[in-house]
């Protein structure tokens, strides 16, 4: 990923709780044929004794499960809030629309969640947390659905943000797109003029 160095956020205590925020991912593996395989899935991410894991699972019958089963360096992307930003909000003038965003790049190589057992921890553990008062489903009550299912871990090896957030302009810049979207009716535009505010540097 191009990432400018005013853009770069390199604090893996701010990348991974967004990777938890922005939680469905896009998961990119390079097929032997040089095209690369797509797919989507919501995905969790935890540090365990200071490593980064990730964990998601796909339908067995997506062709991109043998690319990830037999271990090809995959990488996933969260996408955070992004937005248009007018000219006319700079106070300088003679500028150029552009288009704010945040994104998270992480990459490692994937793991085959071998047993029923564990597929089914990992599938109980994202139910309840988007739906806490779910049962806990069992593997008499779900064998079938598991089957179907392939379930994956993955050490994170690379861990990468792009925070483009004007960084490049001047303060009175940034503080105009930033006030500009704080006033927008989207609630991601809203969102990233937050992410906005906390990364403007102090004014004394």
């Amino acid at each position: 990923m191009y990432i400018p160095h005013a853009n770069r956020m390199d604090d893996r205590d701010v990348l991974v709780p967004f990777m938890q925020q922005h939680d469905f991912a896009t998961i990119i593996s390079n097929g032997p044929d040089g095209i690369p395989a797509v797919s989507y899935g919501p995905v969790m991410s935890n540090l365990r004794d200071d490593v980064l894991w990730v964990e998601f699972h796909l339908a067995r019958a997506n062709g991109h499960t043998a690319l990830l089963s037999a271990g090809v360096i995959t990488t996933l992307s969260f996408h955070g809030p992004h937005a248009f930003v007018h000219p006319g909000w700079y106070a300088a003038e003679h500028a150029v629309p552009t288009w704010n965003y945040a994104v998270v790049h992480a990459t490692g190589t994937p793991e085959v969640i071998e047993t029923l057992h564990d597929s089914l921890a990992m599938v109980n553990a994202l139910t309840h947390f988007y739906d806490a008062s779910h049962p806990a489903y069992t593997e008499e009550g779900v064998a079938g659905m598991l089957r179907g299912i392939v379930c994956y871990r993955m050490r994170v090896t690379t861990l990468e943000g792009k925070y483009k957030l004007s960084q490049n302009r001047s303060i009175a810049d940034r503080v105009g797109v930033r006030q500009q979207l704080e006033q927008s009716p989207r609630e991601r535009e809203r969102d990233l003029a937050g992410m906005m505010r906390t990364s403007e540097p102090a004014v004394e």
